[in-house]
């Protein structure tokens, strides 16, 4: 559907990637991976595998967006209970456009659909893999 935060191509996969005190982990819900040095760390259904940069092939944060009447909007949360996505902007040109509702200090959100749109994404590398 979408993907939103930190990630790194290790062995050849996709992993969400978190770190805790200058330490990298990989983050997996699939039980195989075990069989990969993955372990669940007292979480049930969620393994993870401490690696040092030099092991991963690349790393990026993904921010997702979409278009609207021309406009950027950031995709802030999905309900997927409800099948709805919140997307948000600073832009107030936006706001004259798109049938938005104030969201904080200068900021303006839409709730659609997930359906009704498409979600792209900035990708921008991460930990050393900038060049």
């Amino acid at each position: 559907m979408f993907r939103k935060g930190r990630f790194a191509i290790w062995n050849g996969k996709e992993y969400p990637v978190v770190s805790q005190k200058r330490k990298y982990f990989l983050q997996s819900d699939n039980e195989i991976d075990i069989e990969n040095g993955f372990t669940s760390l007292g979480r049930r259904n969620v393994f993870f595998k401490e690696v040092i940069l030099s092991e991963l092939e690349d790393a990026y944060e993904i921010f997702p967006y979409a278009i609207l009447s021309g406009y950027r909007f950031s995709m802030e949360s999905y309900n997927e209970k409800t099948g709805m996505i919140t997307l948000v902007t600073n832009n107030p040109y936006a706001a004259k456009k798109v049938d938005v509702s104030p969201h904080g200090m200068g900021e303006f959100s839409i709730e659609i659909p997930i359906e009704e749109i498409s979600i792209l994404e900035d990708r921008v590398p991460i930990l050393g893999f900038e060049d």
